[in-house]
């Protein structure tokens, strides 16, 4: 689903160069849960951002379902980022005057579905959260948790393949972050991918897969983490099918420029 092939990003700074990333390849296959993670400055979140397609390699090659995604234009991009992939940031951001069910339909707004549609889409992401009874609340109106719990309905509500998650827990305590990552392991359980961010081994250390970032540079590659053991008959049918039912990128934006 996802490829890195011998990537660098590379800033200017006065008259030094940076390499935030510095000859990376990776790649992470459909359903995979992996955690990305390396201390401040490592080059961690310049990799997340040129996964989610909020950046774009100085040189190498993103493979995104297939296709390099420097052949798309700035509005594929957007629209990649619509359709395909939700985010989950450590600062929640949600907007503070809208209720947590109108933050939830923005996505869909910007996709032009019309709003019986974005309803439906709306409640069942609120409920897939436990939300629902706190729809009409402002989120400086509820818990921490609460926040990135509407973060990730957010994320959910346009049914992405892939969800990029930037130190999810970084703002909760242990007791919430822990249940945060259970529902990331659920998602995954129904055969989304999840690209955990973190600076914490302890967080990084529960995902399946554990690549560790530092100075531009992937150091490790580890698999030998705990995934989950007892997945329902359905979660374990949608992590079998799901290579044969998500859309490609390049058909998905053709109907959407259309």
């Amino acid at each position: 689903m996802l490829e890195l092939v011998e990537v660098y990003k590379l800033y200017q700074l006065g008259d030094e160069v940076i390499h935030a990333l510095d000859n990376v390849s990776l790649s992470i296959d459909d359903g995979e849960f992996v955690s990305i993670v390396g201390p401040s400055g490592s080059g961690k979140s310049t990799l997340m951002h040129i996964l989610g397609c909020l950046d774009t390699a100085t040189y190498g090659t993103y493979y995104l379902g297939g296709q390099p995604v420097q052949s798309y234009s700035r509005s594929e991009l957007a629209l990649i980022r619509n359709l395909q992939i939700g985010f989950v940031f450590q600062s929640f951001n949600l907007i503070g005057r809208m209720t947590l069910e109108e933050n939830i339909e923005m996505p869909l707004i910007y996709r032009g579905l019309p709003a019986s549609e974005r309803r439906e889409r709306v409640e069942q992401a609120l409920n897939r959260v436990g939300l629902w009874e706190r729809r009409k609340h402002t989120p400086n109106s509820v818990s921490g948790g609460q926040q990135q719990r509407a973060a990730i309905a957010r994320a959910l509500v346009t049914e992405p393949t892939l969800i990029l998650g930037d130190e999810p827990t970084g703002n909760l305590d242990s007791k919430t972050g822990t249940q945060i990552m259970e529902l990331l392991y659920d998602l995954n359980a129904e055969g989304r991918t999840i690209v955990l961010i973190t600076h914490d081994d302890s967080i990084a250390r529960q995902a399946p897969r554990r690549v560790r970032i530092m100075d531009g540079r992937i150091i490790e590659d580890d698999r030998s983490g705990p995934g989950k053991v007892a997945l329902s008959p359905v979660a374990q049918e949608a992590i079998e099918t799901v290579g044969a039912t998500l859309p490609l990128v390049r058909p998905a934006l053709t109907g959407a420029l259309i």
